[in-house]
């Protein structure tokens, strides 16, 4: 998904039309890239468990038109609200900010994939 698309979804959040807040759109990419950053170790989860590998650095957003490469689960979903909270805080709507930040968590809590693993006893001891 496009950085821009990212854009137009937390507008649509917002209920903004597109160039009604300069600022808005002058620090999108750096609070996306903030949130790429904090969305890493969910992204890793969906990756192992598609058998993918994982990723070591975030990727990073430069312009609009970048590609982001993680999950649309979380780029579709928890962004979009992840940006919408910076912005509220921002405007001063606290209690937007507060639902939004929550909304984000949540998706982001919502996208992880859970893999199974094989428990080593690492203490011994005997067998039950």
């Amino acid at each position: 998904m496009k950085a821009y698309d990212i854009y137009k979804r937390t507008l649509a959040i917002m209920f903004e039309d597109e160039g009604e807040d300069k600022m808005f759109y002058d620090k999108f990419t750096e609070i996306l890239n903030l949130l790429i950053c904090e969305a890493l170790p969910y992204e890793n989860s969906i990756r192992a468990s598609r058998g993918e590998a994982e990723l070591a650095l975030p990727p990073t957003v430069d312009s609009m038109e970048d590609e982001v490469d993680m999950s649309y689960s979380i780029c579709g979903v928890a962004f979009p609200y992840g940006i919408a909270s910076y912005f509220c805080r921002d405007d001063g709507e606290l209690y937007n900010a507060e639902m939004h930040r929550e909304k984000y968590l949540t998706a982001l809590r919502e996208a992880v994939k859970y893999r199974a693993v094989d428990i080593i006893d690492v203490y011994g001891g005997e067998e039950i």
